[in-house]
């Protein structure tokens, strides 16, 4: 499955249109014209970046569906067109000429612009008002992050600190930290492989980083942008690392799972950074530092009757039953039966591969037709990479004392908007914060 294939089941499953039409969409050519302007360069690179990983990009005029122009300059195409000029103050984007005359904008700023502008080309692209609509022009406003002042930050120091998931929004993240002063030494933790699929929407990877260790690719490949903070790769899971240290101090939340991110809130992390996407529809953000009256991640992904819905059908699409597939990963027993059921896979790929994972490659290629498919879809590159840069705006932010809100959803068509960050409090139901243990063990630990 490649990243291609990825990308187009995702809006096959959006639009209600078959694969190959889909495919045939995200192979119209996109041409991207761009100004002189510093501001208009940024952003430029910024876009060009998300939508390659989801688009054909063309430098010549004539084979253009659509054309881009970005910043004070003409168009060089006779195709339909979108304009996005962006300054420290926002960004616009829209069927109509638009200009942008404050200073340049921080780069983190600038990366989350592009978001909005990728999303604009994206749905003039793939046409028919299928996709998730928004004004023309669509404007973004800098304001609506809460952002410190940017050009006198204090680095960020992450000692102690722990990234777990080396997948789209662990890369996306990265990318946006790499804006900002940062020192120490942050882990990297991950237990799975690069996939063909991963290409669309992990940026720091290449063509030949198939096969080998998440972790491993992405820390290698990110290591130059970040001169005074070390990456420290490890391959495996949360719980693996968790039990080699006392205590956790910070976590950074980016798996894709609502079981996995429950199992971190157990060994209750001093602060908690977490950032999630539901297909390519909204962008979840959530932070708190223990001790606290708020929600922690078992709270906000407390267990819900879908999850059993959803492990049902990779049980029953896999050929293996539930208990099986409460464990993560594939073992060589797992892979065994798995191959009574789907004899044409390989053996050696499936063990140590994540149930989730090998589900989402059938749905993709269409060796399982189930209703939970779409739940296990890859999002967009531009919709993973606003996860991770949120992330960065939070840490700014409770870096500053900013602590009015705990969590934030973001609409990634539309842009982010300061009104709809939330406080949200502990759930009576939650098993973390209603087990008198685990909240012994976070007083004598952080409070």
């Amino acid at each position: 499955m490649t990243a291609r294939d990825e990308s187009a089941k995702m809006l096959a499953s959006l639009m209600g249109i078959d694969q190959d039409e889909a495919a045939e969409r995200l192979d119209r050519k996109v041409l991207i014209t761009v100004g002189d302007q510093p501001s208009a360069m940024s952003l430029a690179s910024e876009v060009t970046l998300l939508l390659e990983r989801t688009l054909a990009i063309t430098e010549v005029p004539d084979e253009a569906h659509l054309e881009l122009v970005v910043g004070n300059t003409a168009p060089r195409a006779a195709c339909p067109r979108q304009y996005a000029a962006a300054d420290a103050v926002s960004v616009i984007v829209g069927s109509a000429p638009a200009t942008r005359t404050a200073s340049e904008a921080h780069p983190l700023v600038v990366m989350i612009y592009a978001t909005a502008v990728s999303a604009a080309v994206l749905r003039a692209v793939a046409g028919d008002g299928a996709l998730p609509q928004g004004p023309d022009p669509l404007e973004v406003k800098a304001s609506q992050l809460g952002l410190p002042k940017l050009d006198a930050l204090a680095p960020l120091d992450l000692t102690g600190a722990v990234l777990v998931g080396a997948g789209a929004v662990g890369h996306g993240f990265l990318r946006a930290l790499r804006t900002v002063p940062a020192t120490g030494e942050l882990v990297v933790l991950d237990p799975k492989k690069v996939g063909e699929g991963n290409l669309n929407r992990c940026l720091y990877l290449q063509p030949g980083d198939e096969g080998r260790d998440k972790v491993k690719a992405l820390t290698e490949r990110a290591a130059p942008d970040f001169p005074t903070l070390r990456l420290a790769p490890m391959v495996g899971e949360f719980r693996q690392y968790a039990e080699t240290i006392d205590r956790v101090d910070t976590v950074i939340v980016t798996v894709d799972s609502r079981r996995a991110r429950r199992s971190i809130q157990e060994y209750a992390p001093r602060r908690v950074f977490d950032a999630s996407t539901t297909d390519v529809t909204a962008v979840v953000m959530h932070v708190h530092e223990q001790p606290t009256d708020g929600a922690c991640l078992a709270c906000i992904y407390r267990h819900i009757p879908d999850e059993h819905a959803r492990e049902r059908s990779i049980a029953e699409g896999l050929g293996i039953d539930l208990d099986t597939v409460a464990h993560g990963f594939i073992d060589e027993d797992a892979a065994t039966r798995i191959l009574k059921a789907h004899p044409g896979l390989d053996k050696a790929d499936l063990i140590g591969k994540a149930f989730d994972s090998l589900f989402r490659q059938l749905c993709a290629t269409q060796a399982l037709t189930t209703a939970e498919g779409r739940q296990v879809l890859t999002p967009f590159a531009f919709v993973s990479s606003l996860a991770g840069a949120l992330i960065v705006v939070e840490m700014l932010r409770r870096a500053g004392g900013v602590t009015d809100a705990n969590y934030w959803q973001v609409d990634p068509w539309l842009g982010p908007l300061a009104r709809l960050r939330k406080y949200r409090s502990k759930s009576s139901e939650c098993v973390f914060c209603s087990s008198p243990d685990a909240q012994a063990l976070v007083w004598r630990w952080w409070g």
